[in-house]
């Protein structure tokens, strides 16, 4: 059974946090990057209207290959409530074809609002059966013992 931890950051930790989670072909990590360079302001106000909104911004281009992977963690931190546009136009462009989806959100240790209901309902309008969606403070991420995907898939089957 192999994994794909497909995520996107602007934190260097959270960055380092995911990039070690890949484990010896059984877990396959993933970055999302922006084509374009953002400034803080960018995301402050266009990239939150934007993931309000649900719709995407330009990413670099990637190879991947769903067919691959039994299960997938989409990673994202959370603006205005919602996941990141990366994150979203990777399910716009995306079809998991059934497969099974967790998700992610990263946050400050603020509030979430309905981050995880949006970010289920694109995970599913992409395809997806999607298991669950967790929402980790980034300071719970840092002190955790655990990689990320183990953490995620622990907390979801604590959900369910």
């Amino acid at each position: 059974m192999k994994t794909l931890l497909l995520y996107y950051s602007r934190n260097q930790r959270v960055r380092e946090l995911c990039d070690a989670s890949a484990k010896d072909n059984q877990i396959d990590v993933v970055e999302l990057r922006d084509r374009f360079d953002r400034s803080k302001m960018w995301h402050a106000t266009i990239g939150t209207y934007k993931a309000i909104s649900g719709t995407g911004s330009k990413l670099e281009e990637y190879e991947l290959n769903l067919e691959d992977y039994d299960s997938i963690i989409v990673a994202s931190p959370v603006l205005g409530f919602n996941p990141a546009p990366a994150i979203n136009e990777f399910l716009h462009r995306t079809n998991f074809s059934g497969r099974e989806v967790s998700g992610l959100l990263i946050h400050p240790g603020k509030k979430t609002g309905a981050a995880g209901d949006a970010l289920r309902k694109r995970i599913k309008l992409a395809g997806g059966v999607c298991n669950g969606v967790v929402c980790v403070p980034v300071e719970e991420l840092e002190r955790t013992k655990c990689d990320v995907c183990s953490l995620t898939k622990l907390k979801i089957q604590r959900v369910l």
